[in-house]
């Protein structure tokens, strides 16, 4: 994670994920006519604020 230099208290987070989940927040992103980081922020955003737990597990 770096510091953005486009605004204070914001970070720019890359991540690397299967082509298969990428391609899907792409076609969902485009569906909406936004970024796929806009749609991404959205629904991290929505997934924090609920304050569910993320159950990790291997399939």
């Amino acid at each position: 994670m770096t510091t953005n230099p486009a605004g204070k208290g914001t970070k720019t987070i890359g991540i690397n994920m299967k082509l298969d989940m990428a391609n899907e927040l792409e076609r969902r992103a485009k569906s909406m006519q936004i970024s796929t980081g806009a749609y991404c922020k959205i629904i991290l955003g929505q997934w924090i604020d609920s304050k569910k737990k993320l159950k990790l597990q291997e399939k």
